[in-house]
C-alpha cells in the first residue's frame, strides 16, 4: 500500500516537492536526525496513511491538513553493523514553506 509513496520519495531524493498531509497524533518508530537550520521535527501523515518526519524552522500550528514544500532527504540507519543488508532507509523532508489547508 505504501510502496508507491515510498518510491515517489526515493525518486525525488534531493529534489523539492509539495505534499499534503497532517501532523500525526500517533508516532511511529522512525530514524531521525537533527537539522540545525530546521530544529523542529513533526511526524507527518500523508493522505494514504504513510508517515514521514518533516523538519521545519518553527513549530507547525495547523490543526488539520497542510501542504508542505521542501527537499527530500534520505536517512540511513544501520540495524546490524555486521550486515549492510539490514540497513534501514527512510525519506524525510526539510520544509522550506508550509500552509494550512
Amino acid at each position: 500500500m505504501y510502496e508507491e509513496t515510498r518510491n515517489y520519495l526515493a525518486q525525488n531524493e534531493g529534489k523539492t516537492i509539495k505534499i499534503t498531509g497532517k501532523k500525526s497524533k500517533v508516532l511511529w518508530q522512525h530514524s531521525s536526525t537533527y537539522i540545525k537550520s530546521h530544529p523542529y521535527q513533526s511526524y507527518f501523515d500523508l493522505k494514504d496513511g504513510y508517515q514521514i518526519i518533516i523538519y521545519t524552522t518553527e513549530e507547525i500550528t495547523c490543526k488539520g491538513m497542510l501542504e508542505v514544500k521542501g527537499k527530500v532527504i534520505r536517512i540511513k540507519s544501520i540495524k546490524d553493523e555486521a550486515s549492510k543488508a539490514n540497513d534501514l532507509v527512510e525519506y524525510h523532508i526539510i520544509v522550506n514553506s508550509w500552509k494550512c489547508s
